[in-house]
């Protein structure tokens, strides 16, 4: 058995390895704190985005998402199980529980939004590499903070 452990350790397969179990790798866990709500009705939406196409306003192009009632003083969300990469995170303060975000005349949001990174834009949404990060470790927590 030292031999093959032994072996096995030079072979970088670490011990899991020896008892038939895989090591939980290249899968995290992104932890999603969320402030600056204006009231506690309605629903947060959060959309994880493995890619520009669709970020931040098409939330049915995300890769995961989910929703959370905004009722309450502390808003978290825990998504599991996320493949290794580079992602993006909005959410968005639906009030009136409508699924989508109303906005004026002009298109300017009447309710709550943000991204990861809490990105300034002056003009329009923010973009995806302003709002970008990396998982690749086993637990990422983020905030968000919306407008």
């Amino acid at each position: 058995m030292r031999t093959t452990l032994l072996l096995a350790v030079a072979m970088g397969l670490g011990t899991s390895a020896l008892r038939g179990q895989e090591p939980e790798s290249g899968f995290g866990r992104i932890r999603i704190a969320i402030s600056g709500l204006k009231g506690n009705t309605g629903d947060l939406r959060i959309s994880l985005f493995n890619s520009r196409t669709g970020f931040p306003g098409k939330p049915g192009l995300a890769s995961s998402k989910a929703v959370i009632s905004a009722e309450g003083e502390s808003h978290t969300y825990v998504f599991e199980r996320i493949p290794y990469g580079t992602y993006a995170i909005s959410v968005m303060h639906d009030e009136n529980r409508n699924g989508k975000l109303d906005t004026n005349f002009l298109g300017i949001p009447r309710e709550g939004g943000g991204a990861l990174n809490n990105p300034k834009s002056r003009f329009g949404p923010p973009s995806f590499e302003d709002s970008m990060f990396v998982l690749d470790c086993p637990e990422l927590s983020q905030e968000i903070r919306l407008r």
